[in-house]
């Protein structure tokens, strides 16, 4: 005969309740703690337990249950993780160890399941979880950093960048709560976490989202660290559900100190204020997403100094090389500058803070800058700024400073970029040689190159290179350099830029209008004619003032299109010759003693690309996170470029190890914000990605003599086109800023610091020869700490356990035994 389980469930319960007597026991004493929690102290003995149960209204009924505590001899204190009630909230339920209850009502005795945690609870009536999927307590801080996961951009739900959260279900929620506290690692989702224990996660009686960690935030108990709770996508509720949910979860969190509050995002500030006043009388604490980084008035992203001209610009003005910006948003691209400042948060990750790197000029995120009165007060001024970790130093420089600082930093020398002239002729592709860079720059040489690589078909554009010879004999032709000595020694363009940039402006305009000699445009006619007929033609700048020691150039000029329709291609080439002349590109130039007059421009011609799928650049190397054997790459969806995106577009940000050796040799660093889910852009190419890489980067070590040098890497632009083709469309030697691999932040030179293995999928040890420790933690990307234990094994090393963390790159902040020296280094986890 079968019995059905669920009745066998009923008759144990049953019983468990028949044996099981509960005794109310008096409180002797009430008191509060210094974390605001409530201290109740009973008489007690060994051989009981003892559960507290709550009301919210002191007429009310005592229908929860929020701890439970194992007795001691003579007398206990018994406790729970919320802010106290008054006495009379509270009562006290005692029973034998030998003869429990099952408190939860889920056929498991509340002595069970409490020493089974916290896979099993006494106060939740949830089935158990696989070890993988979950548990049902969140028993310590250990197993919430275990279950939690952190990522630096979660698309829809923007309050979780950068935090550690664990996600949670709780089922059955107006009847019998069933609370589930998921690996988030595991489960990114919360329907695949309820498809895979067969349950519901849809309807009234369904509640989720996620319990988040913010570590700099002040917590309801008046410390630092707090933690907070909200539902999916930042969506509120009515305030009866919003405390059952917070006394639900934290019954089941036994290790909180009055630290849980409920988060207030955009989407459900409005509803609370509406029941505000109900909060104000209730002990359910909130944070507001709007005062996460209210007590964050500074933030020195980029520690450097520099002199210059203190601005407030818009996202749509060009600053000068000179100028120290102020923002009041954040651009996506930006020239080289004297320094940054912006008013809104930064992260490392910006393009902003990359670009400081990478030019080593001081950058600092200040509140409210212009009500600083130091600050504001300097505006349209001359200064001298300092950014550090902790502090900034701003004050009134005077024109010499300025002028002495740009002197130091410029080259000494007039700079003679190499121009051939011997190269006279337009010539396919596949007879452009690599040494020919001086004739036709090194964007158009680079690409002839690849394409003896042995690539896939298609895989590096074929076309034609337009030597420096025809833009040095269209100028002539036109005498523009005669006008160019004119307005180079015109006063009022020396000294005033809105003066210079209407006279480039002209300038440039004159080149568009300007007439071919009659064999430039029968030879520039003749290659159009050689391109398939309906080819639209992309006009690529590769000019000869890119690449120099000190001097990038890259992204200063124009690249055309020239369609079909739009007649001979004399229009685009002139646009692209035009472009020398664009106000950024000559500032940069003047600013690195560039000659304009040996500055040409060579035009590489090929096929047009059009509606990709994805586009992105990429580094044979790792120069921002200096990891070994690592390509760092940069994708976005469709045709918002990387080297030019709109405005608040943030790619996907992979490190692609170079060596094969598991199935996942990547880690994501961000997410693109295009992409609604966890899927990347480069996926399905990866592999492809790691051999067109591996082989540019050797074959162009060879060439450029670069072979064993650690900071040579070669820079990549590609696309994935609309036919599911991986492009390669340029390479150059990657000339920004580069860390060395015995680099390490300090303020003692005679420190060296080593992580082995860096990256790690586990433990790391730390090590220093000649200090002592005295602390060792562990920060993510944003600066925030991760409270992972550090072990002190030896005086001069620690150890490390990140492989409950998620992938990422993180950092180790070493002190040393005087407590005042820091010093820090990267670590990868894989």
């Amino acid at each position: 005969m079968k019995i059905n389980r669920h009745i066998i469930s009923l008759l144990v319960c049953s019983w468990i309740t028949m044996v099981a007597f509960a005794k109310e026991v008096p409180i002797l004493n009430y008191s509060i703690n210094d974390d605001g929690q409530v201290l109740l102290e009973v008489a007690s003995t060994v051989e009981h337990y003892y559960i507290l149960k709550v009301r919210h209204e002191a007429n009310g009924a005592y229908d929860l249950a929020v701890a439970m505590t194992m007795g001691a001899a003579g007398s206990t204190i018994i406790s729970e993780s919320l802010s106290a009630y008054p006495r009379s909230h509270y009562q006290v339920l005692e029973y034998e160890i030998n003869a429990p209850a099952d408190t939860d009502g889920d056929g498991i005795d509340d002595v069970t399941e409490w020493r089974a945690m916290p896979s099993q609870s006494p106060l939740n009536a949830a089935p158990i979880l696989d070890v993988e999927d979950g548990v049902l307590a969140l028993d310590q801080f250990s197993t919430f950093k275990s279950l939690s996961l952190t990522k630096d951009l979660v698309q829809w739900s923007e309050f979780l960048n950068g935090r550690g959260y664990v996600k949670y279900l709780i089922t059955d929620f107006y009847t019998d709560p069933k609370v589930y506290f998921i690996d988030t690692e595991t489960h990114r989702d919360h329907g695949d976490f309820a498809r895979h224990i067969r349950t519901e996660y849809l309807g009234d009686n369904i509640k989720k989202g996620q319990v988040i960690y913010h570590p700099t935030s002040i917590a309801n108990n008046g410390k630092i660290g707090t933690f907070a709770f909200n539902y999916s996508n930042g969506y509120g509720d009515d305030f009866k559900v919003v405390q059952r949910t917070m006394e639900l979860l934290a019954a089941n969190m036994p290790f909180l100190t009055n630290n849980l509050s409920y988060f207030i995002t955009e989407r459900n500030e409005v509803q609370y204020n509406e029941e505000i006043a109900i909060y104000d009388n209730s002990r359910v604490s909130v944070l507001l997403e709007a005062d996460v980084y209210a007590d964050i008035d500074y933030w020195g992203l980029h520690p450097s100094e520099g002199y210059g001209f203190f601005r407030q610009l818009s996202l749509e003005e060009v600053p000068g090389p000179k100028d120290i910006v102020l923002y009041e948003s954040i651009p996506n691209s930006l020239p080289r500058v004297g320094g940054i400042i912006t008013s809104v948060i930064q992260t490392p990750l910006s393009h902003v803070n990359l670009r400081a790197i990478q030019n080593n000029v001081p950058n600092a995120y200040i509140r409210d800058p212009l009500l600083v009165d130091s600050v504001a007060a300097l505006l349209d001024n001359y200064i001298y700024f300092k950014v550090e970790q902790d502090d900034y130093t701003i004050r009134a420089a005077t024109l010499e400073e300025v002028n002495q600082w740009f002197d130091d930093i410029r080259p000494k020398e007039e700079q003679q970029p190499p121009l051939n002239l011997y190269h006279d002729k337009i010539l396919p592709l596949s007879e452009i040689q690599f040494e020919d860079f001086d004739g036709f720059g090194a964007k158009c040489t680079n690409v002839a190159e690849m394409g003896r690589f042995g690539f896939p078909e298609g895989t590096i554009p074929d076309g034609f290179g337009v030597p420096f010879y025809f833009y040095q004999s269209f100028m002539h032709y036109n005498n523009f350099f005669d006008d160019i000595k004119e307005m180079l020694a015109d006063k009022a363009f020396q000294s005033d830029r809105l003066v210079r940039e209407e006279q480039l402006k002209d300038l440039r305009k004159k080149i568009k209008k300007a007439e071919l000699p009659k064999w430039m445009y029968e030879a520039l006619g003749d290659m159009q004619d050689a391109f398939p007929a309906g080819t639209s033609i992309r006009c690529r700048s590769s000019t000869n003032n890119e690449d120099l020691p000190g001097f990038n150039g890259a992204g200063l000029y124009d690249s055309k299109t020239q369609h079909p329709h739009e007649g001979h291609i004399e229009k685009s080439i002139k646009q692209v010759y035009a472009s020398l002349w664009n106000l950024r590109a000559f500032e940069e130039r003047d600013f690195y003693r560039v000659d304009h007059f040996q500055a040409s421009m060579g035009v590489l011609c090929h096929p047009n690309y059009k509606d990709e799928k994805a586009n992105g650049v990429g580094v044979s190397i790792d120069p921002i996170y200096n990891t070994d054997n690592t390509f760092y790459l940069n994708s976005q969806v469709g045709e918002d470029l990387i080297t030019n995106p709109e405005v608040n577009s943030i790619p996907e940000e992979l490190l692609l190890d170079r060596t094969v050796v598991s199935s996942t040799d990547y880690v994501v660093i961000q997410r693109s914000d295009q992409l609604s889910n966890d899927s990347l852009i480069l996926e399905g190419y990866l592999d492809q990605m790691r051999d067109f890489l591996t082989v540019i980067h050797d074959r162009f070590a060879k060439l450029y003599r670069a072979e064993g040098d650690p900071n040579f890497g070669m820079d990549i632009e590609y696309k994935v086109t609309v036919d599911d083709q991986l492009i390669i469309k340029q390479a150059r030697p990657w000339v920004g800023y580069v860390l060395d691999d015995s680099e390490v932040w300090t303020n003692d030179e005679n420190i060296q610091l080593s992580i082995f293995p860096n990256p790690t999928v586990s433990i790391a040890t730390v090590e220093c020869e000649n200090c002592r420790f005295s602390n060792v933690e562990l920060v993510n990307a944003l600066g925030q700490p991760i409270p992972v234990p550090a072990r002190l094994t030896q005086p001069n090393r620690a150890t490390i356990d990140v492989s409950r963390l998620p992938q990422g790159i993180y950092w180790i902040i070493v002190t040393k035994d005087n407590g005042k020296d820091v010093f820090a280094q990267q670590l990868i986890r894989r």
